[in-house]
Formats: C-alpha cells, sequence, structure tokens
C-alpha cells in the first residue's frame, strides 16, 4: 500500500468531494503536508482522521433519540 495519498485519491476512497477533503485539511481536522502547492495526506494521518470520524459516529447515534410515531 502506497505511504501518501494525493487529496484526490482520499476524496475517491472516503466517497467526498475534493473540496471536501481541502476543507478538512484547512480546518485541522486531517492533518497533511504542503509540497509545494499540493497537499499529500500520509496512511498514517488518514488512519487517525478515520478513527477520529469513526468515533463522532458512534457518540452521535448514541446520543439521538427516536421519535415513535
Amino acid at each position: 500500500m502506497k505511504e501518501f495519498f494525493s487529496v484526490l485519491e482520499v476524496a475517491k476512497m472516503l466517497q467526498l468531494s475534493r473540496s471536501a477533503v481541502l476543507y478538512n485539511i484547512k480546518t485541522g481536522k486531517l492533518k497533511a503536508m504542503q509540497v509545494g502547492k499540493v497537499y499529500i495526506i500520509s496512511q498514517e494521518y488518514l488512519g487517525e482522521f478515520l478513527k477520529e470520524h469513526k468515533a463522532k459516529r458512534k457518540s452521535k447515534k448514541v446520543n439521538q433519540t427516536s421519535l415513535n410515531f
């Protein structure tokens, strides 16, 4: 497996838009390194982002209330 991924590769893997990946980088949610004008994401940083995202999704599901009609 590759050690580094481009923004476009990460977007395809996560089924997000390129701008959504860039937004997560700019807000600090996804760590990336800037090489010139291009961002690259290491496999390690991508793994950290996925773990954090997964933990947040679980906590949201627990906190949601169900509505019975």
